[in-house]
């Protein structure tokens, strides 16, 4: 037989044989719009997820060494060693992770008594 190609569109899949146009099967359509939309959930989700960093990012860069009572500037001061984050607009005092802990141990004497006193 002699196959000669349609003059269908170029994105079409339909082949032309002898005078009867050659369809591909329901299963292989179903195979390849699967493929495509798993392709583009797949990208979406990449994409989600790096404006999903893109924003945390931005977040952060927005909202460091701000006062998350007030929102004003934070400053680091020492205290007992450690640096901790005051606030000037509205005098509040802020802690890192593990520095209460730190001045709680260099704090020993009467006034770790002290705190002994009210957590009994």
């Amino acid at each position: 037989m002699n196959e000669t190609l349609s003059s269908a569109p170029a994105n079409s899949r339909v082949e032309q044989r002898g005078n009867m146009p050659v369809k591909p099967s329901t299963d292989e359509d179903e195979y390849f719009a699967r493929q495509e939309f798993e392709l583009r959930r797949k990208l979406a989700g990449e994409r989600r997820a790096q404006l999903l960093t893109e924003e945390r990012e931005r977040e952060r860069a927005l909202h460091f060494m701000k006062c998350p009572k007030c929102g004003m500037h934070l400053e680091e001061i020492a205290f007992v060693d450690v640096r901790i984050d005051k606030c000037f607009g509205c005098e509040g005092i802020w802690l890192d992770k593990g520095e209460f802990e730190t001045i709680r141990k260099k704090e020993a004497g009467f006034v770790g008594t002290l705190l002994n006193v009210f957590r009994q």
